[in-house]
């Protein structure tokens, strides 16, 4: 089972709203550059996650995106949800037929859910912040030519 890029593009576009949260609104095209992220593809998604109530959007030369909520009220599962839907593991499966299939499955289903449920952006974004010092060399000694 991998993520699809749908789901990746969503994520990688709320890290970066979320990284400027409270800056400004970002614009489609600034957003697909950053992130590598096909332009008419971001669209969409960032429609998808406006109707889910996750972004805000603004119209006119400063105008494009940001988070509609705080970084730390939003949930990696509520992504997920706009994006994918919700976590079913078990649907498909006939109950009479499978039910050590179907309650098997529903336990992993609730770890799933129960684990994007816990994690939010705003932990992606202290994340990504320390990631970003980390990968930073640091020099003891200014370089100059």
């Amino acid at each position: 089972m991998q993520l699809s890029a749908k789901l990746k593009y969503a994520v990688c576009a709320m890290l970066e709203l979320g990284l400027q949260y409270r800056k400004e609104f970002i614009s489609v095209t600034a957003l697909a550059e950053k992130r590598c992220i096909p332009g008419p593809f971001l669209e969409k998604l960032l429609l998808q996650l406006k109707h889910a109530g996750l972004t805000t959007s603004r119209r006119g030369p400063e105008g494009g995106y940001s988070l509609a909520l705080a970084p730390e009220k939003i949930l990696i599962g509520d992504i997920f949800t706009a994006v994918e839907g919700p976590v079913n593991f078990t649907e498909g499966f006939e109950a009479q037929e499978s039910f050590e299939l179907v309650t098997f499955f529903a336990e992993i289903e609730e770890n799933v859910r129960e684990a994007l449920n816990t994690k939010t952006l705003h932990e992606l974004c202290c994340h990504a912040r320390k990631y970003k010092k980390a990968a930073q060399p640091t020099h003891s000694h200014p370089f100059f030519i």
